[in-house]
């Protein structure tokens, strides 16, 4: 009798136990998850080594080296007749912005820690390879040849589509736009891209808003936490987007998010909570 009322003591406690962990686990997948970002300005092109950039320099591109010491981009300036130019910015807070090629670059990308590669149309075309670190800049590698061995890794599909649906649904929802359609302005709001983080938990959604003219306007960065859905803005203008542009936005493999605004870079670092 004593034995079995023991036997029942014991699987009432492990009952109460169990179920005891199983409201605990609860409790964890239903916690809120809190999405904050903390942002750095790196530079603000104005100056490449000595030479001074005209007012209509424009950042096409940017791409931070893996463990974030600087950013190789790439550069427009109309007044001075360059299309495709690619320099090197530090991220450690020095101002000091090195040229790496002044013109006609196609491609770049990092090939090892602290390598920047790039290729361009130049001539035959070449392929170079430079030391991000070194007091001056020199090719350390360079062949007549425009192949290279740029990262051709496509996202997730599969995340990509729904956490698009999701921001739009937001963006509808603050800019008060049921089905995409206005009721308190004339812009209606799209975002237009969707950037996977590393691990694919975070994301950079890009949006913009269109006139009923066709014309672009107001672009902004968000920063989405994936699996909730949680939008947190990031960055935006007021006017033409050719300040603030998708193609100028990238992840890094530190877990930050870079992009260019005018022509300022900036380093986004998001952290959950």
């Amino acid at each position: 009798m004593k034995n079995t009322r023991l036997s029942r003591l014991l699987l009432g406690t492990l009952a109460a136990g169990s179920a005891c962990t199983s409201a605990n686990d609860a409790v964890r997948r239903t916690a809120p998850v809190t999405l904050t970002v903390a942002t750095q300005p790196i530079t603000t092109v104005t100056v490449i080594d000595a030479d001074t950039l005209s007012d209509s320099v424009r950042i096409l591109a940017v791409s931070p080296e893996p463990d974030g010491g600087s950013v190789a981009f790439l550069f427009a300036d109309h007044a001075r007749q360059i299309a495709r130019g690619l320099a090197l910015a530090q991220a450690s807070g020095a101002q000091q912005v090195q040229l790496v090629w002044p013109d006609s670059v196609s491609r770049m990308w990092w090939s090892k820690p602290h390598e920047l590669s790039f290729s361009s149309g130049t001539g035959r075309g070449v392929r170079v390879v430079i030391d991000a670190h070194a007091a001056q800049l020199q090719a350390i590698q360079g062949e007549a040849s425009v192949r290279d061995t740029v990262d051709t890794r496509t996202a997730n599909a599969d995340l990509i589509k729904p956490s698009l649906s999701r921001a739009q649904a937001f963006v509808d929802s603050i800019r008060v736009q049921p089905a995409g359609a206005p009721h308190r302005s004339t812009l209606r709001y799209s975002a237009d891209t969707l950037l996977l983080g590393p691990g694919d938990s975070l994301a950079a959604v890009h949006v913009t808003a269109v006139s009923p003219e066709g014309r672009q306007v107001n672009p902004t960065w968000y920063l989405m936490y994936v699996p909730n859905g949680d939008m947190h803005p990031l960055d935006s203008l007021v006017g033409a987007p050719s300040g603030l542009t998708a193609e100028t936005g990238q992840w890094g493999a530190d877990g930050a998010f870079y992009y260019a605004k005018d022509r300022s870079i900036w380093r986004a670092r998001p952290t959950v909570h």
